[in-house]
């Protein structure tokens, strides 16, 4: 009797394995957390903003000009409007803008350092930015900072494909490095050449 009752209920659930699996199929996998880092900005006022190669009256004309697209999610995807994206990294000669590496070094070189933005209603985020270079032994990274209401922060970090770190000196903490890296696209950055990425963020519930 119990073994009919079991299969009955086989019977009576297997039009709703289509949309069972579907369902399952459509969830995303949360970004991985990364290391903070050392040199996450000290303060975020004055000229904040999501286009860092123009800062103070200047246009930072050196290196590779970076634009990075991308939306925030959340793990049932949908597009988390009113996300706060933040960025830093180094300049092009590896400098970061704070105290305790270059100071503000970048900014008097005519580069931003970090940058701040929020989604719109589709999720979509963008900087303009520069591709950075190697700091010491670790490979070229953009730090992110993600927050969004009624969802876990985000703290990651975005790599470059074919830029490796020197072999066990980097403490970057994700076993999912291949989940955060990217591979750039040439595009025309005014008059000069650049790259674009495009990193898409999925943010936990809480």
């Amino acid at each position: 009797m119990k073994l009919r009752r079991h299969f009955l209920t086989l019977l009576a659930a297997l039009p709703l394995l289509p949309a069972m699996v579907k369902a399952q199929a459509a969830a995303l996998k949360a970004t991985p957390q990364d290391a903070l880092g050392p040199f996450y900005p000290t303060k975020w006022d004055g000229e904040i903003d999501n286009d860092l190669l123009a800062f103070a009256g200047k246009s930072f004309a050196k290196g590779t000009p970076l634009a990075i697209t991308g939306r925030v999610l959340a793990t049932d995807g949908k597009p988390l409007a009113g996300a706060v994206v933040e960025i830093w990294q180094t300049d092009d000669i590896g400098k970061y803008r704070h105290p305790g590496d270059d100071g503000e070094g970048p900014a008097k070189r005519g580069f931003q350092g970090f940058g701040q933005t929020t989604t719109d209603a589709e999720g979509r985020y963008s900087f303009r930015t520069l591709k950075p270079v190697r700091y010491e032994t670790r490979p070229p990274h953009v730090h992110f900072k993600v927050v969004a209401a009624r969802h876990r922060q985000l703290v990651t970090q975005l790599y470059f494909a074919g830029e490796s770190a020197e072999r066990g000196r980097d403490f970057m903490f994700s076993k999912e490095r291949d989940r955060l890296t990217i591979t750039t696209n040439t595009q025309r950055d005014g008059d000069r050449d650049g790259v674009a990425a495009q990193f898409d963020l999925v943010l936990e519930r809480v």
